[in-house]
């Protein structure tokens, strides 16, 4: 199965919408964000998405994020 982000019609402005179009804790969520901005979408959902329904456990961005950047070079 691949990810299938496809655009929606009007911007999601609540978070406690967001769960309702976006599977938060997909694997590929970071492709499909760069797929949707890439086209220029102004918003975007993962409801016709196959993977949709699967839901790992939820990450801990910010430890991620601090242990997953690269190191700045050296002068």
């Amino acid at each position: 199965m691949l990810p299938h982000p496809t655009p929606l019609l009007q911007l999601i402005r609540s978070e406690a919408i967001v769960s309702g179009h976006r599977n938060l804790y997909c694997l590929h969520y970071d492709a499909c964000l760069d797929v949707a901005v890439k086209a220029d979408w102004d918003s975007w959902t993962c409801e016709k998405c196959p993977l949709f329904s699967v839901h790992d456990a939820p990450r801990d961005f910010a430890n991620t994020y601090a242990n997953e950047r690269r190191e700045s070079p050296q002068p």
